[in-house]
């Protein structure tokens, strides 16, 4: 399983004062299907919405590959399943 967030090029808007939208998709490498998107708000970051989507989806249990944020300290004392593997690229 591979989870990565990703700033939509173009979508900021300079005159309403709108910040770029940032997508966090879920996407399963062996069977290449994408389990899902979740956008994340201006007030957050990819931590806690991967977390989130883990639950969401179900997906405890399975290996995970994500970037080197999700590896910081403070990130990873989240409350995880036992079940659920962090890996970092």
């Amino acid at each position: 399983m591979v989870i990565d967030g990703k700033t939509l090029r173009g979508s900021f808007d300079a005159f309403h004062d709108r910040k770029a939208a940032h997508v966090l998709s879920a996407f399963a490498a062996d069977s290449q299907i994408i389990l899902g998107h979740l956008p994340i708000t201006g007030k957050s970051n990819e931590s806690p919405a991967a977390q989130a989507m883990i639950a969401e989806l179900g997906l405890s249990g399975h290996l995970f590959t994500l970037d080197a944020l999700h590896g910081q300290k403070k990130h990873s004392r989240l409350p995880v399943t036992r079940a659920t593997t962090f890996w970092s690229r």
